[in-house]
């Protein structure tokens, strides 16, 4: 009877650290008392009632049953309404603004690490890792710097560090250690991709009057979206000043700077801002997109990758069927460069835009182009989906 009770306590036991994450039901201070009793860390998702992915962490991630045996073997675990209670005053002490936060802390409140956005459960379990690697979470590198540390290199490693958990960081305390010349680098271009420094900025200004060794050396496309993210967030910053106008402020920063191909970084701007998301002026983004496509022409080494750009572009941004019709007219006179398109997700975007515009006859074509040129199983997959696409248009 004894062995008896000992396997049904096991076997209870074993189903609650299987049905994922156990979160601990009391106060701020109880959670903290018990992580010192127990010599745990804290794990904290730091979430709000309105945020979608949130809700599907809490439903897809935290139900885990490795997730569920790992953490609450290694953390005390809660959850905490960014927005209510001890919440509200919580968020401001640890600089939460997005959402969901998963934060780390010891039992004196301590930072040890923090990620932020949904994840997969082997993404959530690498997190879990990372925080209890004391030498190397993120904790360790703040305190780091709290403490004095400021040589360059650690400084890079802390600016990319705090990019990707939202901390807030001045990057310019690092920029200002490198030159300009130093700016033609793996790590700096990605913490200029990660802050977008502001227009005009010393290193956005190198990077764009310096264009085609960092496209040599990098590639055409990041560089590309570099700058053009960097100028959107630059002209949406300016949407409520009285007299904006996109074109007159990219016209300015462009004769006052003397940049080179200066006509076809105007249209690029102008249309790159219009097909923003948080702009979707779609009309003004088709209507310039034959002006962006005459100037690429005259860049005739980077024609047929602005030519994707902009199909690619189109696709993702936009499903109204008489846009399409538009857009199909407009790209109309470089079918020739099109049909020599190698890569099959290309021409499958084509075809994506002209389903939208219900024009069969050129879907079909553009499916046959890319059935010639499909060599992966996930190839095949997309082709079979816009050709059941295809064969349901009435």
């Amino acid at each position: 009877m004894k062995y008896k009770f000992i396997f049904l306590l096991t076997f209870k036991y074993s189903l609650i650290f299987s049905q994922g994450i156990k979160f601990f039901g009391g106060n701020l201070n109880e959670l903290k008392a018990v992580a010192q009793k127990q010599n745990k860390f804290i794990f904290i998702d730091c979430y709000t009632t309105w945020c979608g992915p949130c809700k599907w962490l809490a439903k897809n991630v935290f139900t885990n049953n490795n997730v569920g045996n790992f953490y609450n073997k290694h953390f005390i675990n809660y959850t905490l309404d960014m927005e209510k209670g001890e919440g509200k005053e919580f968020a401001k002490k640890y600089n939460i603004s997005a959402y969901p936060t998963l934060l780390f802390i010891d039992y004196k409140g301590n930072l040890q690490h923090r990620y932020v956005g949904a994840c997969d459960t082997t993404t959530f379990l690498a997190i879990g890792k990372q925080a209890l690697d004391t030498l190397n979470n993120f904790g360790n590198l703040l305190r780091k710097y709290q403490s004095g540390e400021r040589h360059p290199e650690f400084l890079a490693r802390f600016a990319l560090s705090c990019a990707s958990v939202y901390y807030p960081y001045n990057v310019n305390e690092y920029l200002k250690t490198q030159t300009e010349s130093d700016l033609l680098s793996e790590i700096n271009l990605q913490i200029l991709e990660r802050y977008t420094p502001p227009i005009p900025s010393r290193e956005f200004l190198y990077v764009i009057k310096n264009f085609e060794l960092f496209a040599t050396k990098f590639s055409f496309e990041r560089i590309y979206n570099y700058l053009t993210n960097s100028m959107n967030k630059s002209l949406y910053i300016q949407t409520n000043q009285k007299g904006f106008e996109p074109q007159k402020g990219i016209q300015t920063f462009i004769n006052s700077n003397n940049i080179k191909n200066s006509d076809f970084w105007e249209v690029t701007f102008l249309i790159e801002f219009y097909g923003y998301h948080k702009v979707k002026n779609f009309q003004e983004y088709v209507k310039q997109s034959q002006f962006f496509l005459k100037q690429a022409e005259t860049l005739t080494q980077y024609f047929e990758k602005c030519l994707v750009i902009l199909i690619e572009g189109f696709n993702n941004k936009i499903d109204d069927e008489n846009l399409s019709k538009q857009f199909l007219e407009i790209i109309k006179p470089y079918e020739k460069q099109i049909y020599e398109l190698t890569n099959p997700q290309n021409i499958f975007s084509l075809t994506n835009i002209a389903i939208k515009a219900k024009n069969k006859s050129y879907a079909k074509n553009l499916l046959t182009i890319a059935k010639n040129n499909i060599s992966t199983d996930n190839q095949k997959k997309k082709y079979e989906t816009l050709e059941n696409k295809l064969n349901s248009l009435q």
